[in-house]
């Protein structure tokens, strides 16, 4: 008899092993869901800024690689074209890069400037003459 206690007590602790493996793998899964349905909403509501304001027209070509990306966003359903996926990458890419915008736009402005001061400098020399 006490063969069989010590039987029913080891099947005893591995069902309730099991139980709580499957309980932290529900509990995982719940919070895998959560967190794939949440990362969705944040993507689209991403996507719908991206996509709201989109009056230029702009045509580029790609490589097989970059296609076959913008094809994997269409084919997720989170755009519903080629067009939509390469606004939302390249809003994305602008957003990832404004350090180095800000410094190029910084440069431009100085360079504006600086024609802007050589035309002054030539209607000057024009007019003396």
């Amino acid at each position: 008899m006490n063969k069989h206690k010590q039987e029913l007590r080891g099947k005893k602790r591995i069902a309730e092993g099991i139980r709580l493996i499957v309980e932290e793998a529900k509990a995982t899964g719940e919070e895998v869901g959560s967190n794939v349905n949440s990362l969705g909403m944040n993507i689209k509501q991403s996507l719908k800024g991206a996509l709201a304001a989109r009056n230029s027209v702009v045509m580029v070509r790609l490589n097989e690689e970059s296609v076959a990306k913008l094809d994997e966003l269409v084919d997720s359903g989170l755009v519903s074209s080629r067009s939509e996926a390469a606004a939302f990458l390249v809003g994305q890419g602008v957003k990832a890069s404004d350090r180095i915008f800000s410094r190029i736009s910084k440069k431009i402005a100085q360079i504006r400037d600086a024609k802007e001061e050589l035309r002054k400098m030539l209607d000057d020399e024009s007019l003396s003459e």
